[in-house]
């Protein structure tokens, strides 16, 4: 590595310049401390995607891995731990509730809320390769799928929205048997100033990420959900905690990240990690710019009498 890791990331966040910060160091990288590292965090479900040929370069094996590694197991991106026990006191869940996960990735959140709640967790995403990667933790769902999880108590979706998937189909086949009082959370990217769209870097942002981003706005959101047969009850602003969040989860996750250039198997996971820590303080900036923000939508059904 050019640098130390841990001078590397703080670089992202404290905007030094990395040229510099590499000329600066240079002299100091042999001295560096040979303490015993931590061992590589074992990743089976990540190494295990089957070839893709159309989406592979999407969510290579290295890059899966690298993610989890900031994450934790199951996760892409930030779970949103205070948001979950939010969500869940808010919709009265327990052991005894049937819970649906959309945009699931390879179930981290599922397995947080098991975990919390001791619930029954259904997770399911659109994107072959997570589901093949998850090693069965997590159902493929298709636009044209039933209902996975009949007489679900709460319906959570992640993700699912910022790739301009049919939200408004997959909500409503998939919220037809919601339990009545049952609640769907909807956790989402949005846009909040369309007027940057065309930036360059708001354009450098999209085109690293995974999948490109299709962000809609809050009222647009809103509407798909309502036209879903849904009643949106609340939205919040979630913007600074989720940043707060990525910010700590990346700091958290240093002496880790630090510690993988000393085995080869962590090596071939550097440059991914650095790649994905450029690709979130983009999201950040933006966020912290009021470009994009992030939102949360509590909905209910409308048409419960029809049961």
């Amino acid at each position: 590595m050019p640098g130390p890791l841990r001078q590397r990331l703080r670089a992202w966040w404290e905007g030094y310049d990395l040229a510099e910060l590499k000329r600066r160091l240079a002299a100091r990288v042999a001295n560096e401390d040979a303490a015993r590292s931590p061992r590589l965090p074992s990743l089976p479900h990540a190494q295990a995607v089957p070839p893709q040929p159309s989406e592979t370069s999407n969510w290579p094996p290295e890059r899966v891995a690298a993610a989890q590694i900031v994450w934790g197991d199951g996760s892409l991106t930030p779970r949103g731990v205070s948001q979950l026990r939010a969500l869940s006191a808010r919709a009265g869940l327990g052991q005894h509730s049937r819970v649906l996960h959309l945009g699931a990735e390879l179930g981290g959140v599922a397995s947080e809320l098991h975990a919390g709640i001791g619930c029954t967790v259904l997770a399911a995403e659109t994107q072959k390769p997570l589901a093949a990667a998850s090693d069965g933790r997590v159902a493929l769902l298709r636009a044209a799928d039933g209902p996975l999880l009949p007489d679900a108590d709460f319906i959570l979706v992640d993700g699912i929205t910022e790739r301009g998937e049919p939200l408004t189909t997959l909500l409503r086949s998939q919220c037809e048997t919601l339990a009545p009082g049952g609640q769907v959370a909807v956790r989402s990217l949005v846009m909040t100033d369309d007027r940057q769209t065309a930036s360059p870097r708001y354009r450098e942002w999209a085109e690293a990420e995974p999948v490109r981003p299709r962000l809609r706005t809050v009222e647009t959101l809103s509407r798909l959900v309502e036209d879903a047969r849904l009643s949106v009850i609340a939205v919040s602003d979630i913007s600074a905690d989720y940043a707060a969040e990525v910010e700590y989860s990346w700091g958290g996750a240093i002496d880790r990240i630090r510690a993988l250039h000393r085995e080869p198997e962590g090596q071939a996971l550097i440059p991914h990690l650095l790649a994905e820590g450029e690709r979130w303080l983009r999201r950040i900036e933006l966020i912290r710019e009021g470009v994009i923000g992030v939102r949360v939508l509590i909905a209910t059904r409308r048409d419960r009498a029809r049961r």
